[in-house]
Formats: C-alpha cells, structure tokens, sequence
C-alpha cells in the first residue's frame, strides 16, 4: 500500500495535532497560564515556522524534541 507523500502542499495537515499536544505540554508545565496563550507560544516560535516548512522535516520529529526546542528558544529570549 502506497503511503501519501508529504509535500508543502499538504503538511499543513500534520500540523493541529502537534500544536494541541505542544501547547497543552506549555500548559501542564507552567510555561502557559492559559490555552489560548499556549497555543499563541507555540504560533509564535521558530518551532512552528519550521514545522510549516516542509522541507525542514520537523513535522518528523516528536513532541518531546518539539516541545524542548520551544522551551529553549523561550529561555534565550528571556535572557
């Protein structure tokens, strides 16, 4: 059975379900007082413009490696 190729076109279908399960990981671990800030966390790191982009294969990666790689780029911009 042929697998559907992803191409920029269509990975934005992978996408809802990585920002749900990362924001409510911001919001189990304190990093988020609310949903709504959250998800604007994670629309607003450079996770997420990597994640749009097809070619970078960070739809790939996992929510641990996701969510760290977020959790780091809010502490560098903090400091």
């Amino acid at each position: 059975m042929n697998q559907p190729k992803i191409t920029q076109d269509n990975v934005h279908l992978l996408l809802p379900n990585k920002i749900a399960q990362l924001a409510n990981r911001l919001l189990q671990n304190g990093v988020a007082n609310d949903m709504a800030t959250a998800i604007n966390i994670v629309y607003s790191s450079p996770v997420y413009a990597k994640l749009e982009q097809e070619k970078t294969k960070y739809w790939w990666l996992g929510v641990n490696a996701l969510y760290q790689e977020i959790t780091q780029s809010l502490q560098k911009s903090i400091i």
